[in-house]
């Protein structure tokens, strides 16, 4: 049978201190929120499933490397000019040159900030932890970048190509205007 002097000394003061850290900051397994993280997961899991079962629209198979855009037949396809074609291309190349050089800029304006902040700024483990959490950041923008300019050298070439074909032909990674 327990007896009031149990609850006295050590076991009392850390019942009190949980108790009193509960009311300040609630329950501790509510700060993580088990429910938001699985249904967040589901959500990954069935987007991931979506992106990975074929279209039923998508049945005709992949135009190989080097295929010439035919203009013509493309617009034969969509029942417009080739003209109405032509310019949409033009809009397009337009269009990926912006995107392109905005994303090249964005990551060499956050390089140079990050690499002057990582020189002006004294070395703690903090800073090494900033320098991994920046990494992937860096890395998406360059990769819209390089995207962005392969889209507008297929464009500006006619014909499609693969990223291997775009590094070993293209004059210039950087892409034009139309």
């Amino acid at each position: 049978m327990k007896t009031r002097q149990d609850q006295t000394g050590p076991r009392r003061f850390f019942a009190r201190t949980r108790k009193l850290a509960r009311l300040v900051i609630g329950d501790p397994r509510t700060l993580v929120a088990w429910s938001d993280v699985t249904r967040n997961a589901a959500l990954i899991e069935a987007l991931g499933k979506a992106l990975l079962k074929p279209k039923a629209g998508m049945q005709n198979p992949r135009a190989p490397d080097g295929t010439p855009i035919d203009i013509a037949a493309i617009a034969a396809e969509y029942g417009v000019e080739p003209r109405v074609v032509a310019i949409l291309l033009d809009q397009r190349q337009h269009e990926t040159y912006r995107r392109a050089l905005a994303a090249s800029m964005l990551a060499v304006v956050l390089v140079l900030g990050w690499t002057g902040e990582m020189l002006l700024s004294h070395w703690k483990g903090s800073q090494i932890l900033a320098a991994l959490e920046f990494a992937p950041f860096w890395t998406f923008l360059t990769l819209v970048a390089f995207q962005n300019a392969w889209l507008n050298w297929q464009i500006r070439e006619r014909r499609l190509g693969s990223a291997r074909q775009f590094v070993a032909t293209a004059d210039s990674l950087i892409p034009r205007r139309p």
